[in-house]
C-alpha cells in the first residue's frame, strides 16, 4: 500500500491510477488522516451496477428516502 499526500496525488494522479491498474492501493492523505484510496477494481466488482435497472434503483432509493430500511442478504437481492 502506498500513502500520498493530497498535493502530491494532484501532481502524479496518472502515475497512481497506473499503480491501481497494476494491483496497488494508494491511500490518500490530508495531513495525518486518511481521506480516501485509489483502489484496483473489475469488470466483476462492478458487475451488481449493471444489472441493476433503472426502474429498481429508483424503487430502492425511493425506498430509502421514505425511511424503510431494507435488510440484504446478498447484494444480489436488490435485483427482486
Amino acid at each position: 500500500m502506498i500513502c500520498e499526500t493530497m498535493k502530491g496525488a494532484k501532481a502524479k494522479l496518472n502515475h497512481l491510477v497506473r499503480l491501481a491498474e497494476s494491483g496497488e492501493s494508494v491511500v490518500l492523505m490530508r495531513g495525518s488522516r486518511h481521506v480516501a484510496a485509489i483502489i484496483p477494481i473489475s469488470d466483476s466488482d462492478l458487475e451488481l451496477i449493471s444489472s441493476i435497472s433503472d426502474e429498481k434503483a429508483a424503487r430502492f432509493w425511493q425506498s430509502i428516502d421514505s425511511g424503510n430500511l431494507m435488510v440484504l442478504k446478498e447484494p444480489k437481492d436488490i435485483l427482486k
